[in-house]
């Protein structure tokens, strides 16, 4: 589910209603929103221009997620300063028809569409575009790790004979499926091995 963390306070007793089908956490202050983001992982951000130090500190603790900062007033300056860590601006008063078309805009560009997405853990990979996030971070994966990335996920929580990992890879080194599967268990990849029937499983516990 698509997770948002608000910390404006013309929204707070709106933001619900204007996306019932999102994941929605209010922050009141500055220690919410780290307290918040320390013990969950958030898609997107809508924070008061006021929180930028803190979210200053975010980004640079390697936090890439989306953020729109709503400013009380026209400022260029702030308008600069936001599109230095964040991705949108909005000025008050807010709009809700604006809002929510800007969170949708948001949405589908990082998920591409909820029909064309996979999740494992905090992973996300794009069946059409065929990448791999972790969180809101692109994965760097060489294009027989992406096979095999799909692969396991179409068949989680199934056992994969090496010979359907061959044939999809269109090798038969067992050496090169070793150095895969070592990249992929380093990322984060619950991966099975079963002695005994000489599969893989992506354990989905």
């Amino acid at each position: 589910m698509f997770k948002i963390l608000v910390y404006e306070k013309d929204l707070q007793s709106h933001i619900k209603n204007l996306f019932p089908s999102f994941d929605i956490d209010i922050a009141y202050n500055a220690d919410d929103i780290l307290d918040l983001t320390y013990e969950k992982r958030y898609d997107l951000y809508i924070v008061n221009y006021n929180c930028y130090p803190t979210m200053d500190e975010l980004k640079k603790s390697g936090d890439k997620t989306i953020t729109i900062f709503i400013d009380d007033y026209y400022d260029i300056f702030h308008i600069k300063k936001s599109f230095l860590i964040g991705d949108d601006y909005i000025i008050k008063p807010i709009y809700f028809e604006e809002l929510q078309i800007r969170v949708n805009y948001h949405y589908k560009k990082l998920f591409n569409h909820a029909k064309n997405i996979i999740s494992y853990k905090e992973f996300y990979y794009h069946i059409n575009s065929k990448q791999l996030f972790l969180k809101n971070q692109k994965v760097k994966l060489s294009p027989n790790e992406v096979k095999l990335v799909e692969l396991f996920l179409f068949y989680l929580g199934k056992p994969l004979s090496k010979d359907i990992i061959y044939d999809k890879l269109q090798t038969d080194s067992y050496g090169t499926l070793r150095v895969y599967i070592s990249k992929l268990k380093k990322i984060g990849f619950d991966i099975l091995y079963d002695r005994t029937t000489t599969s893989y499983t992506l354990n989905n516990r």
